[in-house]
């Protein structure tokens, strides 16, 4: 006779596989421009927020074993995300004591949120515990640096992490990744690595069961923020992170970088139509803003081969010191152009960060291309 598996792993790997399903179907049935691009990425979407699942979850979210990776890249995406930036995640446990260490790098921005579960709870009450910049401690001459986590770590460089505290997220965010040095961070546990078994089949089918909720979880609010967000066309409206994060309104939004302030809208053009944004700076100084174009599925547009995001630092600044970005399906003859790659219709966001809580909301203008 063949040996048969634990019923509670086969259970939850049947689980982990309808899940997958459940999404693509959520992902098949909503708003969309439906263009063929549109489709394509929408299929793979749902295979990218899977593995990201898969790593993050399954293999990385052992507080007693923490490993701090890059979430994101160009081939996987989440959220919303900004292609100036390195998002950085270690799972973590409020009652063990840790140490962050490596080097500061160049970015001009490195936040710290500590979070609550975002894996296995909705509850709205959950969100940011703690938000910190690393440049708030000491850091060396070489951009070294060593920083304590936990209820006994004590010096400059520590942190009582607030209780359910269960993540961390640094968001990196470059304004010129070409010249600007990446940080090189890493999270040991006080104590080092216990020497325990491989996990249980009850701990992988945990972890399985996570998996699913979680890419449930993103899928649908993916959705939601495009079709019931309530977005303005061709405007641009939102709040500090902040606000979200102080709110509790939503177990996603509520993880948001309180340094930051989020604008989105949705964008629409007719084919000889493209869209001006103009960004006016703030009064007081700040580290950086980016705009980006999204798909329906919160993913930027690929931006290995085109211009799909732009910062203060790489935009053209006008006389009067704003910035004017023109969203078009083709090249406008001006400056600042982001591509939308022959797409009409789709989602921006603007990210301003170290600005204040109300940052200057942009105007945005359509107008007929020549």
């Amino acid at each position: 006779m063949a040996p048969q598996a634990p019923e509670v792993l086969k259970r939850a790997f049947d689980g982990w596989l309808r899940a997958q399903e459940e999404a693509a179907g959520l992902m098949a049935a909503a708003e969309q421009p439906a263009t063929p691009g549109d489709w394509a990425e929408g299929y793979r979407w749902v295979t990218r927020i899977a593995s990201l699942a898969q790593e993050w979850i399954i293999e990385k979210s052992d507080p007693l074993n923490p490993v701090i990776f890059l979430s994101q890249s160009p081939y996987r995406k989440l959220m919303g995300d900004n292609p100036d930036v390195n998002y950085h995640f270690v799972t973590l446990d409020s009652g063990q004591n840790y140490v962050l260490s490596g080097n500061r790098g160049q970015a001009p921005y490195a936040g710290l949120t500590f979070g609550t579960d975002v894996f296995r709870s909705d509850d709205p009450g959950g969100g940011t515990t703690l938000q910190r910049n690393l440049d708030d401690f000491d850091i060396a001459a070489d951009g070294s640096f060593e920083l304590r986590l936990g209820p006994a770590a004590e010096g400059p460089n520590s942190l009582e992490l607030p209780p359910d505290t269960a993540q961390l997220a640094v968001r990196e965010t470059f304004t010129d990744r070409a010249r600007q040095r990446p940080a090189e961070l890493t999270v040991q546990r006080e104590g080092g690595r216990p020497a325990g078994p491989e996990p249980s089949p009850e701990v992988l089918a945990e972890r399985l069961d996570t998996a699913a909720h979680f890419l449930l979880k993103v899928t649908r609010f993916c959705i939601d923020t495009y079709e019931l967000s309530g977005f303005s066309v061709n405007q641009l409206t939102g709040r500090s992170g902040r606000d979200h994060v102080d709110s509790h309104e939503h177990g996603v939004r509520s993880h948001s970088d309180a340094d930051m302030a989020y604008y989105g809208g949705r964008w629409r053009l007719a084919g000889d139509e493209a869209l001006a944004v103009t960004i006016r700076p703030p009064a007081q100084d700040f580290a950086y803003w980016g705009l980006v174009l999204l798909n329906p599925w919160l993913e930027s547009y690929e931006y290995l081969g085109r211009q799909v995001c732009l910062n203060n630092a790489n935009a053209k600044a006008n006389a009067d010191g704003s910035w004017t970005l023109v969203i078009a399906p083709r090249d406008p003859g001006r400056a600042n152009w982001l591509d939308s790659g022959g797409r009409l219709e789709g989602m921006m966001l603007l990210r301003w960060c170290l600005a204040g809580q109300n940052p200057p909301v942009p105007d945005c203008e359509s107008f007929k291309l020549d």
